[in-house]
């Protein structure tokens, strides 16, 4: 959870809406545009009259289109974090969105126009894709502009914390105190993660605590931004860190060592201050809304298409005794609970002496239920948690927080799992299989912690094949 000021909140929310409603009047405007140039010149000369009558279909096109708009706008991320954004990044970004956007618009509902010469595509064409070029740029350069204006002028600030030894944030204090000043950023204080380090101040900036404390100052300061300047070569400090700030929401720069900087990873500041982004999430806007926009689709069709076949399952499992599918409350994204469902497998009462995981001759799974494991048919419930948000098709799976904590004392960099939606499969359930202990489960999170590392579409459709192919095989437990 943000640990974000309920102020800054609502700020962003407006100005979220100020940019949402920016498009949508320019894009309503475009279209206002073209639907007059169709009926006072297009219609007109094609059909031999002074001028045609408006219909109905205007306020329908015209709602249609700027709701399109807004919403590609939106699949690519351009409403996220209003406030803290690159103004270059997001213009760039724009553009690309409108190219696509004109053509494909063009193509789907200008090019059966009725026109009297194929001038007339150009000239409607170019009227609407023009009109939405120049307000879409004056939109990001005023909003902008205003939004940083009122940055300097320190309506808008951003608490951060720094995090680190000492002499690296002396070192390195003036170029970040300039950065801070040009961002936005107010630093409340710094933390020093070096043992028995003394509590002076560090350029007038009092120490707020020690790493173990950072929780707690990040929720009570409402802190947005934390920069650590801890040696890369010193793991045992930095990850925890990290992991900590990541389920906190915060935004984390590092100031990083040689290597970070040759890694390509280390952006350019103003003021020649190197800063490492840690990214919190795995995918971009775009992909990350298409995959959910496919988890949807694929899941509701799949939900379709399979209910006979899920009707005779559950039939099947319901004969052995007992209910047809299993509940149960597992962590997913963030590691908020959810309940999972599957087809049960088990007998009655499996868990009766407490949480347990399965084995390859497990005898408390049942005839039926076995089939079901080794198909991996038993999952097939789980469309349903994929549908409604929980899950995704493909993602780590999810466990109880019963194993989860074992987990997490053996490998704390399992709290990354928590940076996406669990899936239906993984990459770690086709590499690895099933796992039925601890250990196990911590050699399967090594392949997810790949896949979130290199999380992208075409991913998830490998993964997807590799999948049915061990359904096929029967390779499942």
């Amino acid at each position: 959870m943000s640990p974000r000021s309920p102020r800054l909140h609502k700020v962003a929310n407006a100005w979220r809406l100020a940019y949402i409603g920016w498009d949508f009047v320019g894009a309503f405007l475009a279209y206002t545009l073209l639907y007059t140039f169709r009926k006072s010149i297009l219609e007109p000369a094609r059909f031999g009259v002074p001028e045609m009558a408006w219909d109905n279909f205007y306020v329908y096109g015209s709602l249609l289109t700027a709701g399109m708009w807004v919403g590609a706008m939106g699949m690519v991320g351009l409403y996220l974090r209003p406030l803290r954004k690159s103004r270059l990044k997001e213009l760039s970004r724009a553009l690309q969105v409108w190219a696509v956007f004109s053509v494909l618009y063009f193509i789907f509902f200008l090019l059966d126009d009725y026109v009297d010469a194929y001038s007339g595509y150009f000239k409607s064409a170019g009227l609407f894709a023009g009109t939405l070029f120049i307000w879409t740029i004056a939109g990001k350069i005023i909003l902008g502009y205003v939004i940083r204006f009122r940055i300097k002028r320190k309506k808008f600030t951003f608490p951060t914390l720094l995090i680190g030894e000492r002499a690296i944030l002396s070192e390195h204090m003036d170029g970040l105190v300039l950065h801070a000043q040009s961002s936005g950023e107010i630093l409340a204080g710094w933390i020093n993660t070096e043992e028995h380090a003394d509590r002076a101040p560090l350029n007038n900036l009092p120490m707020l605590g020690d790493a173990k404390e950072v929780k707690a100052l990040v929720e009570r300061l409402h802190v947005e931004d934390c920069i650590l300047a801890i040696p890369g070569n010193q793991h045992d400090r930095l990850t925890p860190l990290i992991l900590e700030l990541e389920m906190l929401g915060t935004r984390i720069f590092m100031l990083p060592d040689t290597y970070g900087i040759l890694s390509g990873m280390v952006g350019i500041d103003e003021h020649g201050l190197p800063l490492m982004e840690w990214h919190l999430e795995p995918m971009d806007p775009w992909q990350r809304n298409t995959k959910r926009l496919a988890d949807i689709a694929i899941s509701a069709l799949a939900l379709l298409c399979l209910s006979p076949l899920l009707l005779v399952l559950a039939l099947a499992v319901m004969r052995d005794g007992g209910p047809a599918f299993y509940r149960q409350e597992r962590l997913g994204k963030k590691a908020r609970p959810f309940d999972i469902f599957k087809f049960r497998s088990m007998r009655m009462g499996a868990e009766s002496a407490g949480p347990q995981l399965s084995s390859e001759e497990d005898p408390r799974i049942t005839v039926v239920g076995r089939f079901l494991r080794k198909y991996r048919l038993d999952e097939l419930p789980q469309f349903w948690n994929v549908l409604i948000g929980d899950m995704s098709l493909v993602g780590p799976r999810p466990e109880r927080a019963y194993f989860a904590d074992q987990i997490l004392e053996k490998a704390p960099q399992y709290r990354h799992i928590y940076k996406v939606q669990p899936g239906i499969t993984s990459w770690g359930m086709v590499r690895y299989g099933y796992a039925s202990s601890v250990d196990q489960m911590i050699r399967r999170m090594e392949y997810d912690l790949v896949y979130i590392e290199n999380m992208s579409f075409f991913n998830d459709i490998k993964v997807a094949i590799y999948t049915v192919w061990t359904v096929i095989q029967g390779r499942g437990k």
